[in-house]
């Protein structure tokens, strides 16, 4: 007996839309001031910086064929970027450099103060001392790391408002596959009825 592949197409059209509309929302929720707090001080400031976390964002798409006699091959969607964005999300203790704490300070550019509050120049010394303090917290030595701000839990959630609209696609995929799906089940079509074997 030969075995057709069961063809899922307006599945994959709808679950390939959804990482789309994902991908925007985690963009979304990348972009959003996100209020913290840094010892007592309160920051409402996007977590993406230089905007590579944005970016870095892309849908992967791999489809498989497996043994027609197995199954009809299925396909995968997941959603890649940079490593540091799930460490953002979940917070915790991270692998600072001093170095590239550095860099990044003159990036921003940082603006540092003194015990008083007041503005002071960014010379290299107080850069190197304000990069050294960070790096001790990040690595949790005087502290516990980046602070979570689970904005891909914030995405997925509202991504999952509109989950249940998959119902029309996989409806439409079983009616196309109904003949095959019970052919697998171990019936025989004879005139429009089903027999077992």
């Amino acid at each position: 007996m030969s075995v057709s592949r069961l063809k899922l197409r307006n599945t994959e059209a709808y679950m390939h839309g959804f990482s789309k509309r994902l991908i925007k929302l985690l963009k979304i929720e990348i972009g959003r001031n996100r209020t913290r707090n840094y010892n007592g001080r309160t920051v409402s400031a996007p977590i993406d910086d230089t905007g590579s976390l944005k970016d870095s964002l892309q849908l992967a798409f791999t489809k498989s064929r497996l043994n027609k006699s197995v199954s009809g091959g299925s396909f995968n969607l997941s959603i890649k970027g940079n490593s540091y964005g799930e460490k953002l999300d979940e917070g915790g203790l991270v692998n600072a450099k001093v170095s590239d704490i550095i860099k990044w300070i003159k990036r921003k550019p940082v603006k540092i103060t003194d015990a008083r509050g007041r503005f002071v120049t960014a010379d290299d010394y107080r850069i190197n001392k304000l990069a050294n303090n960070i790096v001790r917290k990040l690595n949790g030595n005087t502290g516990s790391g980046i602070k979570a701000t689970n904005f891909i839990g914030d995405a997925i959630e509202i991504a999952m408002q509109q989950i249940n609209a998959i119902a029309d696609p996989l409806e439409k995929d079983i009616h196309l596959n109904l003949d095959e799906i019970f052919k697998r089940a171990g019936y025989t079509k004879k005139g429009d009825d089903y027999i077992i074997e």
